[in-house]
């Protein structure tokens, strides 16, 4: 019965202790991207963004996004500054010349916590 409590004690003061070997850290590493000086950071995941971009764009632009769709143009290399406004205001960024002259796309704010992922993916190598 002895060894059983100190085992136990022991147990418990494990699992109560902060160790940082089993937590993940939230760091963001930023990578300056050549074009447009963005930054991408480690919290981007294109794989992420490529289920976003499956789940909601490709009903208009293509499923890959480096050829035009049968609504929408190809939408590769897009900033992030263009997909968070036409995403969540539909218009778009000052001095940007439109790709189609069509303003059919339904606004998705409910898409803007994932930009980052979604850029992430249309500017992948």
């Amino acid at each position: 019965m002895p060894r059983f409590c100190s085992i136990l004690i022991l147990f418990l003061l494990l699992t109560s202790c902060d160790l940082n070997i089993f937590k993940e850290t939230d760091t963001d590493v930023e990578v300056v991207s050549e074009k447009n000086n963005e930054t991408l950071t480690l919290g981007s995941d294109p794989e992420k963004g490529k289920i976003v971009y499956y789940a909601n764009c490709i009903s208009c632009h293509n499923y890959n996004p480096k050829k035009p769709g049968s609504i929408g143009p190809q939408i590769y290399r897009s900033s992030k500054e263009l997909l968070s406004k036409k995403i969540n205001f539909g218009i778009y960024p000052k001095n940007y010349k439109p790709k189609r002259s069509t303003k059919i796309m339904p606004l998705q704010p409910h898409l803007d916590k994932e930009i980052a992922n979604l850029h992430a993916f249309l500017n992948a190598p």
